[in-house]
């Protein structure tokens, strides 16, 4: 039970409280890009996040980290597109197109950004998952302020994927590599 409950008390004690404040860059983490390459709800909550942190110059770069879509679009283009759209200069976005995972996002950022190592990093997506990501920025010892996306509605399978998270912020605990 307590291994259930750790996590989850995590998620909503850490990953609901917003840490917002001046940084070298934002990272926006990917997720699901349709078919016809529309972004999931989730994944343009995402973005509208990380461009409202963005738009307040609280850092003056956005880096987009994400693998393929279901489609023909990358989640990492769908969401330039729709930055872009929101009002960011293109000159202000990165793409890690290898972030296919939050550890592979936390190993390319500094290839991507062609920042100094260990840069003051913003890292923005859904709550649940903002614990691992800490996790994996500390663990590499990089400075980075979690802010949750702001959420237009309830995530239809919510639950599903807190669960999936609870798994895989142990397997990231105990599985450093």
């Amino acid at each position: 039970l307590g291994a259930v409950l750790f996590p989850l008390a995590q998620m909503y004690c850490f990953g609901l409280t917003d840490y917002r404040r001046p940084a070298d860059v934002i990272v926006v983490f990917g997720c699901r890009v349709t078919k016809s390459g529309v972004p999931s709800m989730a994944l343009a909550d995402r973005v509208k996040t990380g461009v409202e942190l963005y738009l307040q110059g609280l850092a003056p770069r956005l880096v987009f980290s994400g693998g393929p879509g279901d489609g023909a679009i990358h989640e990492t283009e769908a969401m330039r597109d729709l930055a872009i759209e929101l009002g960011v200069p293109p000159k202000a976005i990165d793409l890690d197109r290898e972030g296919l995972n939050t550890q592979a996002t936390v190993a390319n950022l500094v290839q991507t950004t062609g920042l100094s190592p260990r840069p003051r990093v913003l890292a923005v997506s859904n709550f649940y998952h903002l614990p691992r990501i800490k996790l994996c920025f500390r663990r590499a010892g990089w400075e980075v302020w979690t802010v949750p996306a702001k959420e237009s509605r309830r995530l239809y399978y919510q639950e599903k994927f807190m669960l999936r998270e609870v798994a895989a912020l142990w397997w990231y605990y105990l599985n450093p590599n």
